[in-house]
Parts: C-alpha cells; structure tokens; sequence
C-alpha cells in the first residue's frame, strides 16, 4: 500500500513541476504543454473460467475443461469483478524548433502495472521524443509496437483491446517515416521490455538481447482523406539460450537461435458517421504480442544440444462502429487459428508459447456508447468468445492434439470514462 501512495504522489509532483515550470518564462520562448487523461471504472462478469492477466480483466479466451472426480467441469463458473486500474494520466510537451524540425515529447502512465504483481502501481506506457521535419519524422523512445498499428485500433472498451486477435504491446524503438505525399516509409527497430519473450528462463528480455539483433520492422502506410491503409513486414531473432549443459554435467556455450517473420495488412474506411477497420496478420511466435504462438525446443543428443521450430498463427478481425452522436454502436468480431495444431512433439522437446492445444478461437462483441458530453461518457458491451480445445493423443515418443471440444464464455461490460 504504501508503494502505491508512493508512485502516486510522485507522477503528481512531478506534473506539478512540469506545468510549474511550462508555466513560466518558458511559454513565452516557444514552448507549450498539453495534459490528458482519463478514469475508467469498468465492471465485467464472466460465465465461465478465462485464461488471461491483470485481474483477468485482460482477457485472452475461455479456460480449457478441468474436471473433477465427479466428473463436472471446475471452470464451468461464473464469477464478477470491478476495477479503475486503466486509469490514465499523460503529458505533451512542445519545444522550439531544434535542427530544423519541429520537436515534441509525449510521457503516459497507467495503474495496470507491467505484471499482474503490479497492479494499482504507476507503470509507464509511452515516453517518446518526437522529431517532424517537411518530409520525414524520427520517433525514439516507448510507444506502440508497429504491429498494432494504432491508427486502426479497435473500439473496444476493456483492457484486452482484441487480443488474441489484434496485437497489443509496446516496444522501446527508434522509428524513422520517411513521406511521400500520401505515402509513408517506415523502418522500425524495437526492443522488449515489459512484452517479454518466454522460453526456458520464463518471460525475459534475454532471449532478444543475446541476439545482439532488434526488432525489426518495415512499414507502408497509405493516408487518404477517409482511408487509410498499410502492410508491415517483421522479424525477431532470440537466442533461447546462451550455455547447454551435457551428460556429464559440465556447461558449454551455445549460439543457437531462431528467427521468426510475420506479416500483416490493415486498414480504415471513414464514411460519414461509420468508420470500418480491419487487420489480417500470418506470422510465428507472435507470443509477446499477445497472440497465440511461440516455439519448441527440441534435444538434439544426450549432451542437451538443441534446435528450435516456430509455432504460427493466422488471425482476422475487423471492427465497425459510429464515430458521431449520443448513441454511437460498435461491433467486435475477430477469429484466430493455431497454424501448427496437429503438428507431432517429441516428449523431450518443451513448447513455449500460448494456445498450443488451441484449433482456433473466435470472437462477437457488441456494444454501444452513450455521450452526454465529450468527457462524459458510458459504455455497455458482450464479449461472446468460443474456443476449440484438443485432446492429446501418444504416438510413440511423440504427442499431438486432435480437435476435441469447444467451450465459450461470455463476459457483460459495463464501463464509465471521464475523459480530461
């Protein structure tokens, strides 16, 4: 509790000092600030057990069967909850023109906290410097990964914005956009931080790190009046692994890695009142993203020596919703499947990831928005998710899943924001 308060009191003094000194002489040599925000008390009610994080306010999709000695499902149950940890407090600063550009900071904090250990605990989301020239732009510093592509977000109010079907991470990165009229060239390179790769040591940053390799990713964007359109390219290499031990219990270095690429197209149609956006994404261990996927580490020998094969995933989504008026109505749908279900794994090889015994998950979510005012607003949603689980099935030394069973949940939301 009490390093709660901390982290509270500091971001408010440290907003006060900002706009102290903003409100100074500085206003007057060129400089500008600009403080936003919002609370968001959400309460949400679930039908049955979920795999996710934060609360299970994250929600990834319904829990697999758990039955007891009676033969009942344990996660056939419902259960509630209530929080305000989304509540967000940001900052934009303008400077003077430096190396003729046009130079902006942005600094954004929310309680979500950067694990479920964390939460009610100040964590930052984006910190970036921003650089515009006429025809280019460099951002460096936290901010959206470019597979979220942010421009084409969904509409959704809770804390899972889509997954795991729409990504959602954010990456330390040096981002540089290069223009060409309605064209824009972007090449990014990132770094983990709090989406963490897993493998044998659990979620870490190691495994990108010891690859002494970035992120990397390539970014086309087209930018209409009321459309907007992109295609990306990406690739991460990890090293898992950096010593193997062999038979004889002595240690050795290893310089094994794995590469991954994924790929994915995205766009947005504005058309009077109604905005359409849509994502279709084909990659492998797309784990940090929130997504199914990841991969096996298969043994090669008895001195532990090992190979890597990556998991994929294939997933759509697309979202319509009323962008004007009091009454603004929205829907959610979204479905994803596991590229490599039914593929054989040896009993000595571990499979890192998520939804390794999934066939496919599928999503409906509507909702509607009530506006009073601009920052006044309320929000009522269904999230109606079915997975499709597998059952394992031996084959020698190796196992597989073979589809077996669906099971779904449906979670009520119901949400008021007061946006400043």
């Amino acid at each position: 509790m009490f390093r709660k308060i901390i982290s509270a009191s500091l971001l408010c003094i440290l907003m006060q000092n900002a706009s102290a000194q903003l409100d100074s002489a500085k206003l007057s040599q060129g400089w500008s600030y600009k403080m936003s925000g919002f609370v968001d008390p959400q309460f949400y009610m679930d039908t049955r057990e979920v795999v996710s994080a934060r609360e299970e306010q994250m929600l990834f999709y319904p829990a697999a069967k758990k039955l007891d000695a009676d033969g009942n499902d344990v996660n056939a149950s419902a259960s509630n909850n209530m929080l305000a940890i989304t509540a967000r407090i940001g900052m934009k600063i303008n400077a003077p023109d430096a190396l003729g550009a046009k130079v902006s900071s942005y600094l954004e904090g929310d309680f979500t906290g950067a694990t479920d250990g964390g939460i009610n605990m100040l964590r930052l989301r984006h910190a970036y410097i921003n650089m515009r020239w006429e025809k280019s732009n460099l951002l460096v510093g936290q901010y959206w990964h470019p597979m979220v592509a942010h421009e084409v977000m969904p509409g959704t109010r809770p804390l899972n914005m889509g997954i795991p079907f729409h990504p959602y991470s954010r990456y330390v990165q040096a981002r540089y956009t290069q223009y060409f009229g309605n064209l824009e060239l972007n090449g990014i390179a990132s770094f983990q931080l709090d989406n963490k790769a897993t493998g044998p040591e659990g979620g870490s940053t190691a495994y990108l790190r010891n690859s002494c390799v970035p992120e990397l990713n390539a970014l086309i964007v087209y930018r209409g009046e009321n459309l907007y359109l992109g295609a990306m390219v990406n690739y991460v290499l990890l090293k898992p692994r950096t010593s193997v031990t062999d038979a004889e219990g002595r240690q050795h270095k290893t310089d094994t890695k794995i590469g991954s690429t994924a790929f994915s197209v995205f766009g947005k149609l504005n058309a009077g009142q109604v905005s359409i956006r849509f994502q279709g994404i084909y990659g492998d261990n797309l784990f940090e993203q929130g997504l199914m996927g990841g991969y096996v580490e298969s043994k090669l020998n008895a001195d532990n020596e090992y190979s890597y094969t990556n998991l994929g995933t294939t997933t759509v989504w697309a979202d319509l919703s009323r962008t004007k008026g009091v009454c603004r109505p929205g829907l959610f749908v979204g479905y994803g499947c596991n590229n490599n279900f039914g593929d054989k794994v040896d009993y000595e090889s571990t499979v890192f990831g998520r939804g390794f015994d999934i066939d496919y998950v599928w999503r409906v979510q509507p909702r509607v928005g009530f506006y009073p005012t601009e920052y006044l607003n309320f929000f009522a949603e269904v999230e109606y998710t079915n997975a499709c689980y597998g059952a394992k099935v031996e084959d020698k030394d190796a196992y597989y899943y073979k589809s077996d069973y669906n099971v779904d949940n449906y979670r009520f939301i119901l949400a008021a924001v007061f946006n400043f």
